[in-house]
């Protein structure tokens, strides 16, 4: 099931720094960011240095935010994805934003890790990309998103 907390379904015909601004504004998660513009600013600059897109499907954007108490990380649903680069040209369905301290990099880095773990996962990818949120590994993965818990995908 989805969590609206952590997850939002993306508008059609989006680009991605509009997509930002909708998973910031639409995903609770982001809502005791006390300055969450100048967090919505701090993840456009970083997207403008380079890339965010990994390819299949994903990116995976990030930000820092001074003084957040934890890693914070929400997920854009898009159906007919959104390009993001001409590295990979393959529309991004499925945006992962997330919102870091500074001081705070080895929870940053877990936390990366762990989505990335779970995203290579062709399964889970297609089917989260489909919908089928009932799959075995997408009900895993959506449980450790609502939670906020960021473990690495065990096979």
């Amino acid at each position: 099931m989805i969590d609206r907390r952590v997850c939002t379904f993306l508008p059609e015909s989006i680009d991605k720094f509009a997509a930002f601004g909708e998973i910031v504004r639409n995903c609770s998660v982001f809502d005791d960011i006390a300055d969450r513009h100048g967090f919505l600013e701090a993840v456009i600059r970083r997207e403008k240095i380079q890339s965010t897109g990994i390819g299949h499907g994903v990116a995976i954007a990030h930000g820092k935010v001074a003084h957040l108490g934890h890693t914070h990380i929400a997920l854009g649903l898009s159906r007919d994805g959104i390009r993001f680069d001409d590295l990979f040209t393959d529309p991004v369905r499925l945006v992962f934003l997330i919102a870091s301290c500074p001081t705070r990099q080895s929870e940053y880095v877990k936390a990366l890790a762990s989505i990335l773990s779970w995203v290579h996962d062709d399964d889970l990818r297609t089917h989260l990309m489909e919908g089928d949120y009932s799959f075995p590994k997408v009900e895993a993965f959506l449980t450790m998103f609502s939670r906020q818990d960021f473990q690495p995908l065990s096979i």
